[in-house]
């Protein structure tokens, strides 16, 4: 057993002791064969340091090397002559290697990018030099950004691929939009009030640029009298775009309403159900998945499907339970045959979704062992096991 730097890991080397992130919440159990997409993992926790036994295993389970002993086809071989074969094996690509690989991603991201500096420009210009707001020209630019060449793109699997750290509220936005739009689609509503759910998503957090810029980049928690501040710029956006007639009321009412919920727990005035737009609901959800799956200066991007049991976990009467259903059912079935990680280590492929447990697929591992992730669940819980459930940590 020896201590080795993240940075030098390679697929192949096996975990001597289970690896817990700094308040002792397991990553990688003991025993587990690293790979590519186990090692960048750790990096994203922040891990340094990996306890590692003296074995490196290949891709079909079979022993490598084993420090200090000769390799078992019984010829002479030292580490410096292994190591390069190892590394000289290339693994296959992952969904998210794929994706970022194709022509399709690439126009994407160069538009995307377009659109949001344009968004910049033109907010600075309405905001600072009193210039004219021109929201039509920049919704299209975004509702373009759906069908490049005519051919429809996965959303979430671009997003999912566009997220950084850089926290930018403008490419939130567009995010929302987008999702807004795809959400607008799955509940069957007109072309018309597709293009509304994605003006709402697309200007819903203007009021955000009204705030002190320190407390909106803050990378620690926020204290109770800041979140407060927070919480002003649903008003601060309404207020904004009241000032432009060509903008229709739904697209203001989201600015005011995205953070209220239909159980009243919401802000800024707790209204429910019947009194929030239904542009607004869509929009809390887009909302909602997008933060949770984007990277932050202070936290990683969630896992799609630790969002999907937020929301479960969450309680369905805070949202429209048309709406959320609906938005479960198909954002977890848009990761179908999607590569994952669980949480013991494993790697498989999501074959089904089970229906109203739609965090807990079927997943099936690279050995082709099948696991029912719901199955296993309540059978811990019949069971009253103290064991810790298996779950998808990420999306790879």
């Amino acid at each position: 057993m020896k201590q080795i730097p993240v940075k030098e890991l390679i697929p192949g080397m096996v975990t001597a002791e289970d690896i817990l992130t700094y308040d002792n919440k397991m990553i990688v159990p003991k025993g587990v064969v690293l790979t590519e997409n186990i090692i960048s993992r750790l990096e994203g926790y922040s891990i340094y340091y990996v306890q590692i036994t003296d074995n490196i295993i290949d891709e079909l389970g079979s022993p490598m090397i084993q420090t200090g002993t000769a390799p078992l086809s019984g010829v002479q071989m030292s580490m410096d002559s292994a190591i390069p074969h190892i590394s000289s094996v290339s693994a296959p690509k992952s969904n998210k290697e794929k994706i970022k690989d194709s022509e399709q991603f690439k126009q994407f991201s160069e538009s995307y990018a377009r659109v949001e500096e344009h968004y910049k420009e033109m907010l600075s210009n309405s905001l600072y030099n009193n210039r004219a707001f021109r929201s039509n020209e920049l919704l299209k630019e975004t509702i373009d950004l759906l069908k490049p060449n005519g051919h429809e793109i996965s959303v979430f699997d671009m997003l999912l691929n566009m997220h950084n750290s850089e926290d930018s509220v403008f490419a939130h936005c567009i995010d929302v939009a987008l999702l807004s739009n795809v959400i607008a689609r799955w509940l069957h509503f007109s072309e018309n009030d597709q293009m509304m759910a994605t003006a709402c998503g697309l200007f819903h957090d203007v009021g955000k640029f009204m705030l002190p810029s320190g407390i909106l980049r803050k990378p620690s928690k926020l204290t109770t009298d800041e979140f407060e501040i927070v919480k002003t710029h649903t008003i601060e956006g309404f207020h904004f775009l009241n000032r432009f007639n060509t903008i229709p009321q739904p697209v203001k009412n989201a600015a005011l309403m995205h953070h209220e919920k239909c159980d009243g727990s919401g802000y800024p005035y707790g209204i429910t159900g019947m009194e929030i737009d239904k542009f607004s609901k869509i929009v809390t959800i887009a909302d909602i998945f997008d933060a949770m799956t984007s990277e932050r200066v202070y936290r990683s991007a969630m896992c799609p499907f630790s969002v999907i049991k937020f929301f479960e976990d969450d309680g369905i009467q805070k949202y429209d339970m048309k709406y959320m259903l609906t938005f479960l059912e198909n954002v977890a079935n848009s990761y179908l045959n999607h590569t994952v990680t669980l949480s013991n280590g494993m790697e498989g492929n999501v074959i089904f979704i089970n229906q109203g447990s739609y965090s807990r697929p079927v997943i099936r591992t690279n050995n082709n062992e099948i696991i029912n992730l719901q199955e296993q669940y309540y059978n811990n819980i019949m069971a009253l096991s103290n064991l810790k459930n298996v779950s998808i940590e990420s999306i790879i």
